[in-house]
């Protein structure tokens, strides 16, 4: 059986049975434990897909991850799922949104010692 490589963060990792979907990407992982699998893709956003030769012919710069899965004859599978452009916006005005809160409490904080006095008499 043909394998292909999944890269992610620096690390290559032997994958078999790569399908793509409407928005996911999954793989059976070769010689990993449920756990294993799960602590390796839990925290992933952005993988490549190569050949065995090596030939990058697939990149997903956005992806989180959704499941591993193990099956009756011990496969396990990692399943990947690549947010549609609105997730993403939706994402992106969250984390501006955080920033612009934290931002603002600063403020707050400092208007406040102005104001007030931020030291002990």
């Amino acid at each position: 059986m043909l394998n292909e490589i999944i890269t992610t963060g620096g690390i290559d990792y032997a994958v078999q049975n790569l399908c793509t979907g409407l928005n996911t990407i999954s793989f059976v992982v070769q010689e990993m434990t449920v756990d294993e699998a799960e602590s390796a893709f839990k925290n992933v956003t952005a993988l490549a897909v190569k050949s065995e030769d090596g030939d990058v012919y697939g990149e997903y710069p956005n992806v989180v991850y959704a499941s591993v899965t193990k099956d009756a004859a011990g496969y396990v599978a990692v399943s990947m799922r690549i947010p549609t452009q609105m997730e993403q916006q939706i994402a992106e005005l969250q984390e501006s949104q955080a920033a612009t809160d934290k931002t603002q409490a600063e403020q707050d904080e400092i208007i406040a010692e102005l104001l007030y006095g931020g030291g002990a008499n």
